[in-house]
């Protein structure tokens, strides 16, 4: 099957937005982060810091392999419509695939940090409802 070079033209905008949202997912997570600091530095001690740290500092790994996965896809992408372009249809095709292939990696890290994310506001409630107990 030979894919037109329009095809991998199309995850272009789908990838570009995936990391747009990767970058203001990880702007969010450094506001987070430079708030505990700046309380921390203030003497305010944050409940279950030490956990919200844990989970922060993991995803911000997952936030830089989300990037580089999806850069990786938005490339291997660009080299499809070359290689389709100099008329090497197989090849073409295979760079197509492996650009679909990081996108869908990309998006299961997205997912695994998002439940991270989940895990750190569920700490912050359990905290909340621990103190309203108390009263």
């Amino acid at each position: 099957m030979n894919i037109p070079i329009t095809t991998p033209a199309l995850l272009f905008p789908a990838i570009a937005i995936l990391m747009l949202g990767y970058v203001n997912r990880s702007l969010g997570a450094a506001t987070v982060i430079r708030n505990f600091r700046k309380d921390y530095d203030g003497g305010y001690v944050h409940p279950n810091i030490t956990a919200q740290l844990k989970v922060l500092k993991a995803r911000i790994g997952l936030f830089q392999a989300m990037l580089a996965v999806a850069a990786t896809a938005l490339l291997a992408a660009c080299a499809s419509m070359f290689l389709i372009y100099l008329e090497y249809a197989w090849a073409g095709n295979m760079a197509f695939g492996l650009s679909l292939t990081f996108m869908i990696v990309s998006l299961v890290l997205s997912l695994y940090e998002t439940s991270l994310s989940n895990k750190s506001l569920n700490i912050e409630i359990n905290d909340i409802l621990k103190k309203e107990d108390k009263h």
